[in-house]
């Protein structure tokens, strides 16, 4: 996943909650912006879950997937 990407939805305004899609198939929907974190050059990306912590290497991201208008 390129690092500019990824900026670009984790820091977007307002937020819009969205999925990242792993090399081994994990999926992490990040539905509110508490549920995600990350250093300003967004090299590591942060999933903060109901009852886990999970950081990211963007280069296992294989897609980023917009929620689904409801």
């Amino acid at each position: 996943m390129k690092i500019k990407a990824l900026k670009r939805v984790v820091e977007r305004r307002p937020f819009r909650p969205f999925t990242v899609r792993l090399t081994n198939g994990a999926r992490y929907r990040f539905q509110e912006p508490r549920d995600v974190g990350a250093p300003r050059d967004c090299h590591t990306l942060v999933y903060f879950g109901p009852t886990e912590l999970v950081l990211i290497d963007p280069e296992n991201i294989v897609e980023i997937l917009p929620r689904a208008n409801r």
